[in-house]
């Protein structure tokens, strides 16, 4: 892949006294949504003529072996203690100094807060931060429920990738990050990876879960409070009575996992429930299941449900932020309120009781995401955003 004008970065910039060298930092231990949007740009960065490195905790660097290894990827293991941690902050700068790194691509605000400020002191040439959707938890916490510190950090940052509008509106409306800093570039994902499978390699994979005839219904989400597993487990339980063969397959690992064993044994599910853990194998599952649900409270703009629908797969999703510009009710999926599990049971019962309806919307959904989300496009747009930040017109002023 190239950029628009034909030429990689690297080409583009004839001062450049080295190849372009740009550090993602991450610094979650999980690896979820803005881990594998950040894998994305990773794997494709030599394609464009960049070096590329990636910053994070030893665990996510680990989880990422495979990928990062076959990608060539430097890798940087860093963890910062406490928000005092200015030892590591030290240690950051100086490999950002050492490596002579061009851009550091922050992946939420974290990862900003620690990192915008060494990467200034290093002379980086740029500091963009992707916001992948609003940060909920950090609502009716003592300091965290303001964005004072946001700002401050934010004039140490070039650039904002905001991951959908409803991110970008985030952005703008309770950060007040100027809309000059923000550039809307929506996520994707490798379509034809997630392309449907026909029904005997569905039966199969099926006969490998332990499925038979009865309804799966496919949560693919880490297990952490954000995703709303809880209002799920209670919809299973209102709708086991009618439905008692439903299996419902959790895919994903996350602080909540005992507690969400436990709520499913207090609601008398634990027969139709699988812990699965993490996998990697996201497209098989895809395939084996009747029905995705993403029960979440908050999202940026969802690669699951991109991904469901890219297989064919029918949807139950939270109206939440980006998520319906995926989700369209009653056109790709259907929409229910957060933290409703009346109404999230109500819209699982009528895909399941359904079929036809249920078939159109996956239908239609597979066409949407086609047109919309395709890995292709989300590459292209950041890569030339970072060549906007490298490459000074004849005025001196970004491209």
């Amino acid at each position: 892949m190239v950029l628009k004008n034909g030429k990689s970065v690297a080409a583009a910039d004839p001062s450049a006294r080295h190849p372009v060298k740009i550090l993602h930092f991450l610094t979650s231990n999980v690896r979820a949504g803005a881990e594998e949007h950040a894998l994305s740009l990773l794997a494709n960065s030599r394609q464009f003529g960049i070096e590329p490195y990636l910053a994070a905790p030893p665990a996510l660097l680990a989880s990422m072996d495979r990928e990062l290894t076959q990608a060539c990827v430097e890798r940087v293991p860093i963890e910062f203690s406490s928000v005092f941690d200015f030892v590591t902050g030290a240690r950051l700068g100086r490999i950002l100094r050492r490596e002579r790194i061009d851009i550091l691509h922050c992946h939420l605000f974290i990862a900003s807060f620690f990192g915008a400020g060494p990467a200034r002191m290093a002379g980086t040439r740029g500091v963009i931060e992707t916001c992948h959707g609003p940060e909920n938890w950090r609502i009716g916490k003592p300091l965290r429920g303001g964005f004072w510190i946001d700002r401050q950090v934010g004039r140490m940052v070039d650039k904002y990738i905001a991951v959908s509008p409803a991110a970008a509106r985030h952005l703008i409306e309770r950060k007040r990050v100027p809309q000059s800093k923000i550039q809307v570039i929506r996520n994707g994902r490798d379509l034809d990876r997630y392309a449907p499978r026909g029904m005997d390699e569905s039966n199969r994979i099926r006969r490998e879960l332990g499925v038979a005839g009865e309804p799966a219904i496919l949560v693919p989400a880490r297990l952490a409070d954000q995703k709303g597993h809880r209002y799920l487990i209670e919809a299973i339980a209102r709708l086991l009575p009618r439905w008692p063969q439903l299996t419902l397959l959790l895919a994903g690992e996350g602080p909540l996992e005992a507690a969400l064993r436990d709520q499913c044994a207090r609601c008398g599910i634990n027969g139709q429930a699988r812990f699965l853990g993490y996998r990697e194998d996201i497209p098989e599952l895809l395939a084996a299941a009747d029905l995705v649900v993403l029960p979440s409270l908050y999202e940026g703009l969802p690669l699951a449900a991109i991904e469901a629908l890219a297989a064919g797969r029918p949807i139950v999703a939270t109206a939440v932020d980006g998520t319906p510009e995926v989700v369209i009710d009653g056109k790709t999926g259907l929409l229910v309120p957060p933290a409703d599990s009346a109404a999230l049971a109500d819209a699982i019962e009528r895909l399941l009781a359904d079929s036809a309806l249920a078939a159109n919307l996956a239908s239609a959904g597979n066409v949407h995401v086609r047109e919309n989300f395709g890995l292709g496009k989300q590459v292209e747009e950041t890569f030339a955003l970072y060549r906007q930040l490298l490459v000074p017109d004849q005025t001196g002023a970004a491209a």
